[in-house]
This record gives C-alpha cells, sequence and structure tokens, in this order.
C-alpha cells in the first residue's frame, strides 16, 4: 500500500496549473475607504465591485495570495440545496423567506458563470451537472420525498435515478440511486482566485499578502486597523474570513464552527478507465454522514476526492489514507492507483446551516458557506460590496437580517469535532 502515496505532494493539486506567485506586500496607505479582511472568494468580490464603483480599497490577508479555502476547495458549484431542504428551512424562517432563499440560491451558478465571462477570467467553468448518490435504500426514498416540493417551489431541472440507472451516472455498484441535478458545474478554483484577484488589481484596489489583521477599533471616522505591518485608517471593514476567522473579531467567532475539509488527486487515469467511473463527468456526492465529494479534474484525466478531515490540524498522511478509503468504497478498481496530492482547508458552518452576510456593529460581513462557498462567496460578496456602497436594491439578498446565532459557552474552538467526525464514520460503516 505504501507504493500508492510514492512522491506524494502535501500541497493543492490545483496550485500545479495555478502555482502560488512570489509576491512582495506593498506599502501601506495611511488612509483607505474600505478595507477588506480577508483574501478570498468573499474579500476579492467585495472589493471588485467597491474598486469598480471608485472607492479606494485595501485587501487584507493573513498568508500568501490564495493561501485559504478558495483555492483549496473542490470547485463544485451549486446551489447546495441538501442541507436543510424546504421542510428545515420552511421550519426556520417561514414559507415565504424558504421561498425566496430557494429561488435565488437557484442563479448561483449562473451569477458565477456571467461574472466570469465579463470578467474575462479563464477558470475551466463546466456545467456538468451534479449525480447525489444514495448510499442506503432509505436515501434514496428520503431524496425523492424531498426533491417533489424542490421542484415545485424553484422549478429546477433534476430528476431521481433509480438503482438500476445508477451506472449511467457512476461506474459504482455502491449506489441504490441518486438525484441528478442538472444545474450545476465545476471550475478550476485556483484560477478563477487568481482571476478574480487580477480583476481586483486593476480596478485600482491595493491586495496586501502577508498583512494580519490584528486590532479593529471604532473611530469616529470608521476604524483604525491595526496589521502586523502597520495601521490604516479605515472609513469602512469588511469581514470575509470565513473558516479563517480568529480572535481579532470575536463575535463573528463565536458564530462559526471551522471544519477542515480534505482532497486527494489520483494520478492521470485511462481515458476507457475514466469512461467506465465517471462516464458524465458530472460533479459527485453522496448521503453518508461524512459526506465525500468528488469530480474529475477539469483536464478528465484525475478523480479529486474530498471529504471531512478526522483529526485536528493539517495532516496530509492521514487524510490521504482515509480519503482513498473512502474512494475505493465508491471505485475498487482504483486500490493499485497513486495518490499524487493530498491537502486540506478550512470551511465554516454555522449553527442554523444557512450562510450570513449584514453588518454587526459597524462590521460588514459575509461568512458561514457550510462547505458549499464557490458560488455562494461570489454571490455575498458582490451583495456585500453593494450594502457597502448603499446600493439598497443591487444589495438586497434573500438571506438578509437573518439572526445569526451562537451557543451558549461556544467560543469559536469546536474541540467536539474530531469526535463527533469519528462517531458519524462508525455509523455510515454500520449502515445507519
Amino acid at each position: 500500500m505504501a507504493d500508492v502515496f510514492a512522491g506524494m505532494k502535501e500541497t493543492p493539486f490545483w496550485w500545479e496549473a495555478a502555482p502560488r506567485p512570489e509576491e512582495e506586500a506593498p506599502e501601506l496607505p495611511g488612509e483607505i475607504d474600505a478595507l477588506i479582511v480577508g483574501g478570498g472568494f468573499s474579500g476579492l468580490c467585495t472589493a471588485r465591485v467597491l474598486a469598480q464603483a471608485g472607492k479606494s480599497v485595501l485587501v487584507c490577508e493573513a498568508g500568501f495570495s490564495g493561501y485559504g479555502a478558495s483555492t483549496r476547495n473542490g470547485g463544485m458549484l451549486g446551489p447546495s440545496f441538501h442541507k436543510l431542504g424546504v421542510k428545515g428551512l420552511t421550519a426556520r424562517y417561514g414559507t415565504e423567506r424558504t421561498h425566496a432563499i430557494l429561488r435565488q440560491s437557484i442563479g448561483f451558478v449562473d451569477f458565477v458563470k456571467t461574472l466570469s465571462e465579463a470578467e474575462g477570467i479563464e477558470c475551466d467553468f463546466q456545467r456538468s451537472g451534479r449525480f447525489r448518490c444514495a448510499s442506503r435504500p432509505a436515501h434514496y426514498e428520503q431524496m425523492a420525498r424531498e426533491l417533489e416540493p424542490l421542484i415545485e417551489t424553484t422549478g429546477v431541472d433534476a430528476e431521481m435515478i433509480p438503482a438500476a440507472r445508477v451506472r449511467e451516472e457512476i461506474g459504482s455498484d455502491r449506489f441504490y440511486g441518486g438525484v441528478r441535478y442538472r444545474i450545476d458545474g465545476g471550475l478550476h478554483p485556483a484560477r478563477y482566485h487568481d482571476g478574480l484577484l487580477r480583476v481586483v488589481r486593476d480596478a485600482g484596489a491595493i491586495f496586501a499578502p502577508q498583512t494580519e489583521v490584528t486590532n479593529l477599533q471604532r473611530t469616529a471616522n470608521g476604524f483604525r486597523v491595526s496589521t502586523t505591518r502597520g495601521n490604516v485608517e479605515a472609513g469602512q471593514v469588511a469581514i470575509c474570513t470565513n473558516g479563517y476567522t480568529g480572535k481579532v473579531t470575536p463575535w463573528f467567532k463565536r458564530r462559526l464552527l471551522p471544519i477542515r475539509s480534505a482532497m486527494i488527486a489520483t494520478e492521470p487515469l485511462t481515458s476507457e478507465l475514466m469512461q467506465r467511473l465517471m462516464p458524465t463527468r458530472r460533479m459527485y456526492g453522496d448521503s453518508r454522514r461524512v459526506m465525500a465529494y468528488y469530480r474529475p479534474s477539469p483536464d478528465g484525466q484525475r478523480i479529486l476526492f474530498g471529504g471531512r478531515a478526522a483529526g485536528p490540524g493539517d495532516r496530509p498522511g492521514k487524510n490521504a489514507r482515509d480519503l482513498r478509503n473512502m474512494m475505493l468504497d465508491v471505485f475498487p478498481e482504483l486500490d493499485k492507483t497513486r495518490i499524487t496530492h493530498s491537502w486540506s482547508g478550512l470551511v465554516a458552518y454555522t449553527f442554523d446551516h444557512t450562510p450570513h452576510l449584514g453588518e454587526q456593529d459597524g462590521l460588514f460581513y459575509a461568512m458561514g458557506y457550510c462547505g458549499s462557498g464557490v458560488a455562494r462567496s461570489s454571490f455575498f460578496g458582490t451583495k456585500l460590496g453593494h450594502k457597502m456602497l448603499g446600493n439598497v436594491e443591487e444589495g438586497r439578498t434573500a438571506f438578509d437580517d437573518l439572526s445569526f446565532e451562537t451557543r451558549p459557552f461556544y467560543t469559536g474552538n469546536p474541540w467536539f469535532m474530531p469526535a463527533l467526525v469519528r462517531w458519524h464514520r462508525l455509523v455510515d460503516r454500520l449502515g445507519y
């Protein structure tokens, strides 16, 4: 078994086609109209709107450009309906708000497509659709019950695929049918990030890597922002840190559950094998408690396989072994296939399983994408930029004014998550 990990890189596969650049942090301005904390998709999309409107903008990124989840994720795009579904959302928010949320969510993929085309961002966008596999017969029945009201509410182009037809979608006998969504898609997340960064810089914004924000202090005219490289007076501040939200913003940190998500990449496979395993080249996921997600690489030569990491910290070796076992459960044919990359990053869940944006104590924010951040963060960041400009109609969303919940005694350290993930994996193995 050791041979399959020989020479494995502990950096994202995405960085092969989009290597992280060598960059020098620019001199910080003394004053700025708007300062964005976090240089991922949310922060860059917020900065894009502000800079193109003529505002002076500074984006502070604690690491190098593309350090966080924006260049480490699976590059999968979708409305993300299955977290709560129509029933769960209705119970929490009522019928009218639920319908508005779902109908707006249906446009997230088109939003990314339109943005990329308008800005000339080459990011391997593909409208491939998604197949969500039922890991148990009861899961298939539940999917069917949830799909009918979803279609009635949104008109989404989706259909149930019974067990007898699973191999039309995926070359595996592991599943008991599933649901096919045609609206979903995929892209190359690192190329998308780099394209957004180019657009933001072209619009005149300053991007400052290796510039961690260490303190925020309210002033008469906005905020005094302290960083590891100096202080800046900012008229407005937006917090776009998601899974990397730290102690400098404790109110937000207490409302987010940072969870490590890991991925592996296989070596290039033969075209015949790829055709057999992923005949439709869709995005894939399944209904296990510890959900796995997988897809073909943009060039269609590899399988990229991801899931939640069980332990704390970045442990590429263990993550690779765990994910490989999960992958072999789906694709036993890959038992001798070499794993070339293993990497991970932090996503952020919320206690209500819903993303949030708005303003709190003068700080604007967009975060909590619950593991489906590529399309959501692009949309939310753009809307946040309009909110900061005072563009009421352009900034309006169906997610406005949702209560951003926390839990008593929770400080932002999800110490319980590794044990919870291990428990859910055990339940998955037992077949519940």
